[in-house]
């Protein structure tokens, strides 16, 4: 349409097609649309009027390219360097500050932590007895790995018998102390053994406890026997009694729970036969120095005889004279707690 002047004001106005645009059906509008869309994107991408890609010309961005291949190479040269810079002055056998230098040195105690196997979700301390195979299979899957990866000695080469007389403090480097499941599980008719399912067929559980490995830490000496014996209402057996050796009891954590836990049976390298009061930890096998083929001792507890269908809080406690008992939150040390329940139930519901 040809323009028309105005002449009141002789200014030119020019009528648009936006008019005719909005007349157009629905469908068209949205063809004129996307084919806008379309052109302005394609001339983004390659404008061969300016001879572009992207809005910048070819030049710039071979330059661009250029100063980031060696940009990535200066900045990878510069991380290879120093990760070989500090891998040539940090020790790959022992951490650099340990034990009393280390940032777990509170005080001048050093606070030792206590786990336990199985554990079948590492965020959730409940482990059920079912009385399906295949759940209890399932349950019992972490302790296994558990025993395969770091309770079983492979390489004989580097291994020495400890003993009171020849403790872990005098072995040479890179050896270890000779000790395995099968000194405490000697066979596959042990209550706690593999064939037995670690008594989950039997409704018995054994559960594995165990100290953190601290490197370097070792139990000091001292008399925890009456502690012990207040905690069990059993004295300790003379030919248990070493003033370094650690005990572990455990017990429910309430008074409903003590009610319902039943009794317990205790298999450890100072009771492999079974204790039903306490387990125990010789002195002899610490420090923990990082060898190849170290096994950190633990202890066997049994429970025989569990309440069904009840959710029963266990507490077990680790006794020598720096071992710090401590449980506030989520906050625990010297000790650990995990719930057991025994169901009559073949699996988890779905």
């Amino acid at each position: 349409m040809p323009p028309k002047t105005d002449s009141s004001e002789d200014i030119e106005v020019v009528h648009s097609n936006d008019d005719n645009e909005e007349k157009l059906p629905l469908k068209d509008r949205l063809k004129n649309t996307a084919i806008k869309l379309f052109e302005s994107g394609r001339v983004f991408i390659y404008n061969k009027t300016d001879d572009t890609f992207f809005g910048n010309s070819s030049s710039f961005w071979i330059k661009t390219a250029i100063y980031y291949f060696f940009f990535y190479i200066c900045l990878g040269l510069f991380y290879s360097g120093m990760v070989a810079v500090f891998g040539a002055i940090i020790s790959r056998e022992e951490p650099r500050y340990w034990y009393h230098n280390s940032e777990m040195n509170d005080g001048g105690v050093v606070h030792i932590g206590m786990g336990f196997r199985p554990q079948p979700t590492i965020d959730d301390t409940l482990v059920t007895i079912y009385n399906g195979s295949q759940a209890q299979n399932d349950t019992v899957s972490s302790l296994r790995n558990y025993r395969i990866q770091y309770l079983t000695q492979y390489d004989p080469t580097n291994l020495q018998e400890c003993s009171p007389t020849e403790p872990a403090s005098n072995l040479q480097a890179s050896r270890s102390c000779q000790l395995s499941w099968n000194d405490i599980v000697p066979s596959d008719t042990h209550p706690c053994s593999e064939n037995n399912l670690y008594g989950w067929t039997a409704g018995q559980p054994c559960i594995l406890i165990k100290l953190n490995k601290i490197y370097g830490w070792v139990p000091a000496p001292g008399d925890v026997s009456a502690a012990v014996a207040n905690a069990t209402g059993h004295a300790i057996l003379p030919i248990d009694l070493r003033e370094s050796n650690i005990y572990i009891t455990c017990n429910g954590k309430e008074t409903s729970d003590q009610q319902s836990i039943g009794s317990m049976k205790y298999y450890s390298l100072l009771n492999p036969l079974g204790s039903d009061y306490y387990g125990g930890l010789p002195y002899y096998f610490y420090p923990y120095m990082n060898s190849k083929e170290h096994v950190e001792p633990f202890v066997l507890v049994q429970f025989k005889n569990l309440t069904m269908e009840k959710k029963i809080d266990v507490q077990c406690r680790a006794w020598a004279p720096n071992i710090q008992q401590l449980s506030e939150g989520t906050t625990s040390r010297g000790m650990v707690t995990f719930t057991l329940l025994r169901t009559a139930q073949t699996g988890p519901k779905n």
